[in-house]
């Protein structure tokens, strides 16, 4: 089958798992973005297409010019900004081709809402509140699609995992953009006196200089993140407020890779985990702190959990199951 998808072609995106597992299981995939479009950075292109009107009608229609040249047998859009005119085109000179929208972000990410005006097959998003949302009352074919991990990438480490804990000698992790709500939770941690390492990018107008020291000055993807993660003693993963039924991709990377993590409650998690969500997840950050301290000197419980979390997590919430649920959904 030959797939069109029209999003980022970055390392470690939505765009590029998606890509990487339907050619695993042997489709042919293309990747259209902005730059494809014009060759302009991102940046450019995205505050362009968001403040001018006509250079976001004409960036789109380009888009779908390309779209509709190499006539895919399914076409993916993962951006949240696609103009409704890019699908409606292509509905027009495709229309026996299926357009889908995947959106895997929390719902403030719906940019102008474009995604609400375009004329999709299906809309496949994470958040069980916004599928009944779209669902009930804008009457759209939405469907529930759980974000997921890509086991080529988010690949479990084969060094000892005491030995690898050992080296890396990091108490508890956190990583990601460091948002002032996801600084001041790790500020209340680390006042009780746990010791933690920040990976990621700083909030540029907000960041509380006395994490400084705890700032390690790095993004983390592919093997680096792998290793970092197994090798820390826990992974904490704090939601973003707007996953409101839902869970991040962090939750299905940091179980995928084996490594242990203690992470905000969602009824959804039962769904999730093999493990009993009681034993891992947080309602309030005091909580979040006495798992830390419980977790920190019980590394054979630790391994054992995350080992059982990383049979299941690879049984059930690789990209590959993700993908085969869009096509049995679609075709």
């Amino acid at each position: 089958m030959k797939i069109l998808i029209i999003g980022s072609k970055g390392f470690d995106t939505l765009e590029y798992h998606l890509a990487d597992s339907f050619r695993f299981l042997n489709h042919q995939v293309t990747i259209v973005d902005l730059q494809d479009a014009i060759p302009f950075n991102y940046a450019i292109n995205y505050h362009a297409i968001k403040y001018f009107k006509r250079y976001d009608e004409f960036v789109f229609q380009k888009l779908a010019r390309k779209a509709i040249e190499i006539k895919p047998d399914l076409i993916i859009g993962t951006y949240r900004f696609i103009h409704p005119l890019c699908i409606h085109l292509i509905r027009k000179e495709l229309p026996h081709t299926p357009v889908i929208h995947v959106n895997p972000d929390a719902l403030t990410t719906f940019e102008l809402q474009q995604v609400f005006a375009s004329p999709y097959d299906f809309y496949f998003t994470k958040d069980p509140y916004i599928v009944n949302f779209m669902r009930q009352k804008m009457e759209l074919n939405a469907v529930y699609l759980p974000e997921a991990f890509n086991p080529r990438i988010h690949r479990r480490p084969i060094q000892n995992r005491i030995e690898l804990e050992e080296k890396i000698n990091i108490d508890v992790l956190t990583f990601g953009s460091l948002y002032p709500y996801r600084v001041k939770m790790i500020s209340n941690i680390i006042g009780s006196g746990i010791n933690v390492a920040l990976f990621g990018n700083k909030d540029k107008r907000f960041f509380n200089p006395e994490l400084e020291k705890y700032f390690q000055n790095e993004f983390i993807t592919g093997e680096r993140k792998s290793e970092l993660l197994y090798g820390s003693r826990i992974v904490f993963n704090n939601f973003h407020f707007a996953e409101i039924e839902s869970v991040n991709c962090k939750f299905f990377e940091i179980g995928g890779i084996g490594a242990f993590q203690i992470c905000d409650y969602r009824p959804i998690v039962e769904e999730y985990s093999k493990v009993n969500a009681a034993e891992f997840t947080f309602k309030t950050i005091g909580q979040a702190t006495d798992l830390i301290k419980f977790y920190l000197d019980k590394p054979a419980l630790r391994h054992e959990m995350a080992n059982v979390q990383y049979d299941h997590f690879m049984q059930n919430h690789t990209y590959e199951h993700r993908v085969r649920q869009i096509l049995e959904t679609v075709f």
